[in-house]
């Protein structure tokens, strides 16, 4: 029997994108607490960006919560946990990290080694984040400074005396 072709892979353009993250904002009431969706909140985004395709196959519903779970939650949770890096690292929807001098460059560098879509934000913002920072109010909470009832933080060691 031979090999099942494998579908093709989605092409996303800057339109269908802008329109994927503000469709899910104005549904961020269907959100969970994650920031993820339901199936249908996704095959309707799915069809409300359909208009804006140019080029690749139709979106479907599996690509929409790839692109939103595997890419648009990444960069907001790795410019959250890159905030908590160190106490008072920069970020701003204009200037991204705004990178000046080398001990910023250095854990900048350091960052990005394992967390390589901030690479983008080294000198710019990111236009989405105020958007997706709605959609997903504690997502960034299973990181570094997380809140947990007895006292420790996530990845840390316990604060309780």
């Amino acid at each position: 029997m031979p090999p099942k072709a494998a579908n093709p892979k989605a092409q996303w353009c800057e339109e269908e994108v802008k329109a994927l993250v503000k469709f899910l904002y104005d549904h961020r009431s269907e959100a969970g607490d994650n920031g993820n969706f339901k199936s249908s909140t996704y095959h309707a985004t799915a069809g409300h960006i359909a208009p804006l395709l140019k080029d690749g196959p139709l979106k479907t519903s599996t690509a929409v919560k790839n692109k939103w779970t595997g890419y648009i939650q990444k960069i907001y949770q790795d410019i959250e946990q890159y905030r908590a890096v160190r106490l008072g690292a920069h970020w701003d929807n204009k200037r991204g990290a705004n990178i000046q001098g080398k001990d910023s460059e250095q854990v900048f560098e350091d960052f990005t080694k394992d967390h390589p879509l901030m690479r983008q934000f080294k000198t710019s913002g990111w236009e989405f984040y105020p958007l997706v920072e709605q959609i997903i109010p504690n997502g960034a909470a299973r990181r570094i400074h997380a809140f947990s009832p007895g006292g420790s933080r996530v990845g840390g060691s316990s604060l309780a005396v």
